[in-house]
């Protein structure tokens, strides 16, 4: 997988700026990381829609479809968001969700069922490691099942740490 790290292209919005990646996955097929917004709430719920199962981790995605829409309508108007795209489907999200501004904020990761293990997931938190430290923040942490051993080893590489129970956190100077 071409692991370079993402470069971030002029623009406004969510702070991440307007960016946009290619990567191989592990098999060899394409796949686009960009930045997302409002205009990709269709596309991100249909992907939320599809994912199984539901509420795999923490209750994300909400098994109810109305709440499902109200949580990635939040989301997606006050997080810093990407999508992982193959053509015109997503399928992938991850964002950023400020907790305490430039201080710390909250990394969610979803990847539909039938593009885990491929290496989208990864490709997703390191562009939005590297966004996080563009944007000052000092800290990211997340919530992770204790049995996602792959999980929890791909964190782990990339600098995080148990600091309870189910909380990775990773902190940069």
């Amino acid at each position: 997988m071409n692991m370079n790290p993402p470069e971030i292209l002029n623009g406004t919005g969510t702070g991440a700026g307007d960016l946009r990646r290619t990567f191989i996955d592990k098999n060899g097929g394409r796949f686009v990381i960009r930045t997302a917004d409002k205009k990709d709430y269709d596309l991100l719920l249909s992907m939320y829609d599809m994912f199984e199962p539901k509420r795999c981790a923490q209750g994300i995605p909400p098994a109810d479809p109305e709440l499902r829409r109200k949580l990635i309508k939040k989301i997606i108007e006050e997080s810093v968001n990407v999508v992982s795209e193959n053509g015109p489907v997503i399928v992938g999200h991850a964002c950023l969700i400020d907790i305490d501004p430039g201080i710390r904020a909250e990394l969610e990761i979803a990847v539909h069922q039938d593009w885990r293990n491929r290496g989208v997931g990864t490709a997703m938190m390191s562009l939005l490691i590297d966004v996080a430290r563009q944007l000052g923040y000092s800290r990211i942490w997340l919530t992770v099942d204790n049995t996602n051993r792959r999980a929890i080893h791909i964190y782990q590489k990339y600098g995080f740490t148990f600091t309870g129970p189910l909380i990775l956190s990773g902190k940069w100077s």
